[in-house]
C-alpha cells in the first residue's frame, strides 16, 4: 500500500488528536495534570490557582486549562482582568463558588442583549449602591451555608 504525503499527514494528524484525546481523559480520570506537568504558559495563565491546584477535581482542571489556552491572545487588559477574577475566585468558599457558577450559569442562559443590559444598568450604580448589593449577595450566601448545614 502506497501512503501518499498528503494521506500521511491527514494520517499522522488523526492519530496525534487521537492521542491528545486519550490524554485528556486519562488525565481527568486521574486526577488531572499536576501543577509541575503543566506547561510555563500554562503555569503563568493560572498562577492565582496554584495554591489550591492539587485539590481541584479533573474536570475544573481541564476547564482552566481550556481558559489558559486563551490567554496568550489576550490583551495585557484581559490578561490582567482574568487573573483579578482567578484570584478573587480562588479566595470564595464552596458555597460562594457554587452560587457564582450558578449565577454565571443563568446569566449566559439570557439573550446576550437582556445581560448586556443588565450589565450596563449595574455599571450606572453608585459605587454605595454596587457595596450594598455586594453584602446582601453575601448575606445570602451566609444564609444559604447556614440552612444547608443543618
Amino acid at each position: 500500500m502506497i501512503v501518499t504525503t498528503r494521506r500521511f499527514i491527514c494520517l499522522a494528524v488523526a492519530g496525534g488528536a487521537a492521542m491528545l484525546l486519550l490524554g485528556s481523559r486519562a488525565a481527568a480520570q486521574s486526577g488531572g495534570p499536576t501543577w509541575s506537568q503543566l506547561t510555563p504558559q500554562q503555569r503563568e495563565a493560572l498562577a492565582p490557582l496554584a495554591a489550591e491546584w492539587a485539590g481541584m477535581p479533573a474536570d475544573r482542571k481541564l476547564k482552566w486549562l481550556d481558559i489558559a489556552s486563551r490567554y496568550p491572545r489576550m490583551s495585557p487588559e484581559g490578561k490582567a482582568h482574568l487573573q483579578a477574577r482567578m484570584a478573587e475566585f480562588s479566595k470564595l468558599t464552596p458555597e460562594q463558588r457554587q452560587t457564582a457558577r450558578e449565577n454565571f450559569q443563568r446569566a449566559y442562559e439570557l439573550p446576550r442583549e437582556s445581560r448586556e443590559s443588565a450589565v450596563q444598568q449595574y455599571q450606572a450604580l453608585p459605587d454605595d449602591r454596587k457595596k450594598e448589593l455586594g453584602e446582601r449577595g453575601r448575606r445570602k450566601d451566609a444564609a444559604k451555608a447556614a440552612e444547608q448545614k443543618k
